[in-house]
């Protein structure tokens, strides 16, 4: 699956091998770093989308059990025009993969 961010594309096959390795190039840290930042400004709109008070801050798992419900998911793919795919890849992602995100 691809993922689109203005003039750089994302190609999750090659995001998820770079972000196993221990060791990685300067150019998969860049790919990395660009995706991560990517990653975590659409995590925070679908977190947003799916937290029904929004003065209180919502846990991943939390985002996640919103997510599960498919009235929610296909919500917040009409609202941010995204696939179902992406936004649980990236919901999947953050969660793995970005330790400050609790």
């Amino acid at each position: 699956m691809q993922l689109t961010d203005g003039t750089q594309i994302f190609d999750t096959d090659i995001i998820d091998e770079a972000a196993k390795k221990r060791k990685r190039d300067e150019q998969e840290r860049e790919m990395l770093n660009a995706f991560a930042r990517y990653a975590y400004l659409r995590y925070k709109q679908i977190r947003d989308k799916v937290n029904p008070r929004k003065c209180k801050y919502m846990y991943i798992h939390q985002v996640r059990q919103q997510l599960a419900l498919p009235a929610r998911l296909q919500r917040v793919c009409k609202l941010l025009t995204m696939t179902e795919e992406e936004v649980l890849y990236i919901v999947e992602f953050v969660r793995k993969y970005l330790k400050y995100v609790k």
